[in-house]
């Protein structure tokens, strides 16, 4: 009786839901003092719309992230904020910075989501290619929503129209199929609702669909401008550290720099980057390249003059507020002493003809920045040393940490008519594969020195990273599982180690059948070859001695190996082996001959290799983009050693003994009266014999 007339409770809106989880995310991902700072911050900064709502503009979070007008990123950093702002609700971006839309974005991007969601990189991929994205509109399943008055003021009005009427439809497609990207489950997002004790508004369809979005390319190129900039950028470290050297030259760098990395998603001959491409090229070449948003969006939690590493020691990150948190700013100033901050260490100690900051940025997507900046050292730059394989066993093999091989030249043509191209070409197996690239992408094709000479000038650079020290390798390949190749230009790629062969690096002066260095190529046992092989192994161990006319090309010092070196026309090439036998080239590898001169790089998928193949969408190089082989005149090899200040020291405290070990040699005492310890000497040397006669 009487129960006809009660009423189930109404169900929370989205609006109230999003603020259940910004109060989750505020009381476990966050200190006391960092949602203190974060709150001065924004209201320091906020602007005020009709009906009382504080928000910050584009403007806004552009001169506080102290983002460069030159790159034009700001926008598309605003864009993909907007979006996050709105998560677990896709169908409500883009969303109005609010401050608990603010909060959200920093516990997102910083990853403290973590602490509470339990999710890793993968999801958090999806997120980001969601952010970036523009969906196709659906008329059928589309909704509508009525555009915040904010939009018109806050600066993102140039996009919100455009993202307003494509995500809508987001919000109804989640029981499809997803053809690019996996189920229809959003890992992120249930465990979101599943926190918040929402199931039932998931279930209902609270699911963002990826199958028909894809990301505009000069979007994302803007992006990844910046986030090559921003890549050394630590804890409580302001970007305009890195800004203020933006001239016009490094903002060449930073564009072709991206152009590179944006032209592994295969964009060339598509208008946008899907998820599927998206996914696979970010987990397999670039795992690190959105961990400068880190520390970026950090800059929220702390006053921007002080030093967050000094208050630390003053102030736990668990302990209890010491009133309210709405503190007056001389409250947070007495926790912690302002003080200058110093002028950071150079990210390279000296630039290379090859890597420079912007390289250096693209490593640190791939081995992640702890492992890069700050902690090169530059073993062996060819330009300085000389290019031959005494100056590169001289200048490595002392090196006891991992190190980094850059090498960079130009595609030969087929038909070269190079007389040095075309023994080299000669050594190579007979099957010939077409190059990876067709033709010079815009920026590099105006480096081209004449327009005849085209289809040997576009330039290419390969990499290894090779984590134990420099070994000869006479007998057979030498390092662990835990090696990588690499190309950086003129498309992002890496090669992981494999463990189908353990092929994984060769260092061979000659005399060797197989004289060289690289890496993924097999190296025959004595044992193993072919009588052939065996005579030409003979024949080479009996070359004479080289004379001292044989100097390495560019330094002048003398050398045991070949010296024509890159751009040496006047010296005469010799050949990398003996007689009719061909290079063995591994179905990945990259193979150096021992001149330094010519370099080539094979990728096979059809056998087993010590390296991975590549997995780039097929769009990003030319052909199939299945096999290919890169052959090219070398113009630079450079060697840096990986490690700290302490792995330095220990370098050259090696190479400091040995020179006086050498220097010592050479004054051994001989012929200062004592014919007797002379004679001895000389027995032991074996110049004269037992009884005393020469």
């Amino acid at each position: 009786m009487g129960q006809g007339n009660s009423t189930a409770a109404d169900p929370p809106s989205p609006e109230e839901l999003a603020l259940r989880l910004t109060n989750i995310f505020a009381k476990k991902c966050f200190s006391p003092f960092e949602l203190r700072c974060f709150k001065q911050t924004f209201k320091s900064l906020a602007e005020e719309q009709s009906g009382g709502v504080t928000y910050w503009p584009e403007a806004t979070l552009v001169k506080f992230l102290e983002l460069p007008d030159a790159l034009g990123s700001g926008a598309a950093l605003y864009h993909l904020c907007s979006y996050v702002g709105a998560f677990p609700f896709p169908s409500h971006a883009p969303a109005v910075l609010t401050g608990d839309a603010l909060l959200r974005i920093v516990c997102l991007m910083t990853g403290r989501y973590m602490k509470v969601l339990h999710n890793g990189k993968e999801v958090w991929r999806r997120e980001i290619w969601r952010a970036c994205a523009v969906f196709e509109p659906e008329a059928s399943t589309a909704t509508t929503k009525k555009t915040d008055p904010a939009e018109e003021t806050t600066g993102g009005a140039a996009f919100a129209s455009e993202a307003q009427d494509t995500r809508a439809e987001a919000s109804t497609m989640g029981n499809q199929k997803q053809e690019e990207g996996g189920g229809d489950e959003d890992e992120l997002a249930f465990h979101a609702f599943e926190l918040i004790d929402a199931l039932e508004v998931y279930k209902q369809g609270e699911k963002a669909n990826v199958q028909h979005g894809s990301i505009p390319s000069e979007r994302f190129l803007k992006l990844l401008q910046l986030l090559l900039l921003i890549a050394p950028i630590g804890r409580a470290e302001n970007v305009s550290l890195y800004t203020t050297q933006l001239h016009e030259r490094r903002f060449e760098g930073l564009r072709a720099t991206s152009e590179c990395i944006l032209a592994s998603f295969g964009v060339g001959q598509n208008s946008g980057i899907g998820y599927k491409a998206f996914d696979a090229v970010i987990a397999n070449t670039l795992p690190h390249l959105f961990d400068s948003f880190n520390p970026l969006f950090e800059q929220f939690l702390f006053p921007k003059d002080f030093d967050v590493r000094k208050s630390k020691a003053s102030i736990p990150e668990d302990a209890a507020p010491v009133s309210t948190p709405e503190v007056p700013n001389a409250t947070v100033a007495s926790h912690i002493q302002p003080v200058q901050i110093p002028t950071p260490e150079p990210l390279l100690p000296v630039e290379g003809d090859i890597l420079d900051l912007n390289l250096l940025s693209q490593l640190s997507f791939i081995f992640s920045d702890k492992s890069i900046f700050h902690r090169l050292h530059p073993l062996y730059l060819g330009h300085n040393q000389g290019y031959s394989m005494g100056s590169f066993e001289k200048s490595v093999f002392k090196w006891h940490a991992p190190s980094i091989l850059l090498v960079s030249g130009t595609l030969l043509s087929p038909t070269t008519k190079q007389s040095q191209a075309r023994a080299f070409l000669d050594e190579l197996p007979h099957r010939r594969l077409s190059s990876s690239v067709d033709s010079p992408p815009p920026l590099q094709s105006a480096t081209a020195s004449t327009a005849a000479s085209a289809p040997d000038t576009q330039r290419i650079i390969y990499g290894a990273y090779v984590p134990v020290p420099w070994e000869a390798s006479n007998k057979s390949s030498f390092g662990n599982d835990k090696p990588t190749l690499f190309q950086l230009s003129p498309v992002h790629d890496v090669f992981p180690a494999s463990s189908v062969n353990q092929n994984y690096t060769y260092f061979n002066k000659p005399p060797s059948l197989y004289s060289g260095l690289g890496f993924g190529s097999p190296l025959p046992t004595y044992s193993s070859m072919t009588a052939s092989q065996q005579s030409n192994s003979t024949r080479r161990s009996s070359i004479t001695n080289y004379s001292a006319r044989d100097t390495a090309y560019g330094s002048g010092s003398f050398s045991e190996s070949s010296f024509s070196g890159p751009s040496s026309p006047s010296l005469t090439r010799r050949s990398s082996l003996i007689g009719d036998e061909y290079v063995p080239l591994g179905p990945v590898s990259l193979h150096i001959d021992d001149a330094l001169e010519f370099g080539v790089f094979t990728h096979i998928t059809s056998s087993g290799s010590s390296f991975q193949p590549s997995r780039l969408p097929a769009t990003a190089r030319s052909g199939n983009g299945a096999d290919w082989q890169d052959r090219f005149e070398i113009d630079a090899i450079e060697v840096w050693g990986v490690g700290d200040a302490s792995v330095a020291e220990e370098h050259r405290r090696a190479w400091l003994w040995e020179t006086r070990e050498a220097e010592r040699r050479k004054t051994v005492n001989m012929g200062m009266g004592d014919i007797e310890a002379d004679r001895e000497l000389l027995k032991m040397s074996g110049l004269i014999k037992d009884e005393g006669t020469g």
